[in-house]
């Protein structure tokens, strides 16, 4: 009976650890964020320009949502030091340019890369 009892701690113990390399897991990569550290891809990408580049995100997106021919939530930005890059699908050309034309006039941005397509 006690052998038993053994096994079944050390399975608990198991399932404890089990769940704690799991939230390790998740949480790998999350430390330099959280302590605003570097990216966690290395290089010289810093916490402050995760910071820059989300605010030039999010002031792309409220133009969008404020302008009345382009819809937001046809557009995905994604910023990268300042680099903008475009995707998502619209209905036109004219939303294509009037989409690029905001975001390069966003205060921040330092170049815009368009992969928008244009529905047929």
């Amino acid at each position: 009976m006690s052998h038993i009892k053994g096994v079944t701690g050390l399975m608990k113990i198991s399932s404890y650890s089990v769940i704690v390399l799991m939230l390790a897991g998740l949480l790998h990569g999350c430390g330099s964020l959280i302590v605003g550290g570097g990216s966690p891809g290395g290089g010289n990408y810093s916490g402050g320009q995760t910071s820059a580049d989300a605010a030039i995100t999010s002031r792309i997106n409220t133009r969008y949502v404020n302008d009345s021919l382009v819809r937001a939530l046809d557009i995905r930005v994604s910023t990268n030091r300042g680099v903008v890059t475009l995707y998502g699908s619209v209905d036109t050309v004219a939303v294509a340019a009037r989409a690029v034309e905001l975001a390069r006039t966003t205060s921040g941005v330092e170049r815009v890369i368009s992969r928008l397509s244009v529905n047929p």
